[in-house]
């Protein structure tokens, strides 16, 4: 990362199948290993900065926490947070493109079941979620929504910033200010940065570009270090 070039960086990335079957125990499995990087020396001089995408990197940060807090008693020791296109509650549309995408390249003898099914799990999430008690899709859903601002998972000084764009089909950019308004309610420090003309994790492509989107990153972990 230009950025940051003496930087170590832990990269955890996520399937669609991952983000809608496994259990938390089986993702928290996972990603054991970045744990163990983080604990792993030097660590007194080091800083933790995470930038996370879309609804599967929330993900992948509130599963790297819960280790964390289970191997050490404390939560994740994070400066700053940037999150990108995210969080978002499901909905039907932005549901549907998001678990259509994997089929783009498919023909249509593929295309025709693949959509079917997919049909079907984006209407059963949504009304699973919209009318079932929260427990109902506590590990798909509630869990690290909720978890991602949970001071015993996350450090209470840890400052977000959210990144966001109303032209987002997947990630609905009044979820993401709720979630934002809610961590300040928590007691975190939030700045946020709502880009015209972007789509889903291509905020970067924007309004203001590729130097607007970094200067925005290049903000955050600058003033987590104030």
């Amino acid at each position: 990362m230009s950025l940051y070039p003496h930087a170590r960086i832990i990269l955890a990335t996520m399937t669609v199948t991952q983000f809608m079957v496994q259990s938390e125990a089986t993702r928290q499995a996972e990603v054991k290993e970045a744990v163990t990087a983080l604990l792993s020396p030097p660590q007194e001089d080091e800083r933790l900065f995470i930038h996370c995408l879309s609804n599967g990197g929330a993900k992948r940060v509130y599963s790297i926490a819960g280790v964390y807090q289970k191997a050490t008693g404390s939560p994740l020791p994070v400066k700053a947070m940037v999150i990108d296109s995210a969080p978002g509650i499901p909905q039907f549309r932005r549901d549907l493109h998001a678990l259509s995408v994997p089929a783009r390249k498919l023909n249509w003898l593929l295309w025709a079941p693949y959509m079917t099914v997919v049909v079907a799990v984006a209407s059963a999430i949504y009304v699973s979620v919209h009318w079932m008690p929260k427990w109902w899709w506590r590990e798909l859903v509630w869990g690290p929504h909720e978890g991602v601002n949970d001071h015993a998972l996350i450090n209470p000084k840890c400052l977000k910033g959210f990144v966001y764009s109303k032209e987002d089909i997947i990630i609905d950019w009044r979820d993401v200010e709720g979630h934002a308004k809610l961590a300040e309610e928590k007691g975190y420090r939030v700045e946020k940065k709502l880009i015209e003309g972007a789509e889903h994790v291509k905020m970067f492509k924007g309004a203001g570009g590729e130097e607007d989107y970094w200067g925005f990153v290049k903000m955050i972990w600058d003033k987590a270090m104030d």
